[in-house]
């Protein structure tokens, strides 16, 4: 189980990064306001070829092959509600890295999906 832990968290950790690196990847492409700049076949392009948006990509997809090797081992049901650390760990990065503010009410619901990852754990 120890190791499925560590699959777990290396699987949070790369789709934090990822996160962060296919938000880079959009702020240097802009706002998309609309279906139609969203549909538009340059603006598409310009997401599929950025170099940040395609590093976050392959983020997903090794964290994928990892998922799925935890889950040879690990309950769905434990496991998943522990990838919710993802959206603690994304907003810390951004945080950090994107110097996004992070209001009381956002910290005050990350720690309550800390504590119930430590109920899950627990069990």
């Amino acid at each position: 189980m120890t190791f499925a832990l560590i699959l777990i968290a290396i699987c949070v950790i790369l789709s934090a990064i990822g996160q962060v690196l296919m938000k880079i990847g959009m702020n240097q492409i802009g706002e998309i306001t609309n279906i139609h700049q969203l549909l538009n076949f340059r603006v598409m392009f310009s997401m599929f070829t950025n170099l940040f948006i395609i590093a976050g990509i392959l983020c997903f997809m090794v964290q994928l092959v990892i998922w799925l090797a935890a889950m040879s081992t690990l309950s769905i049901s434990f496991m998943y509600p522990l990838a919710s650390l993802v959206y603690v760990l994304t907003a810390i990065i951004a945080l950090v890295f994107l110097h996004e503010e992070i209001s009381l009410i956002r910290w005050a619901g990350m720690f309550l999906v800390v504590g119930g990852c430590f109920l899950v754990g627990q069990s």
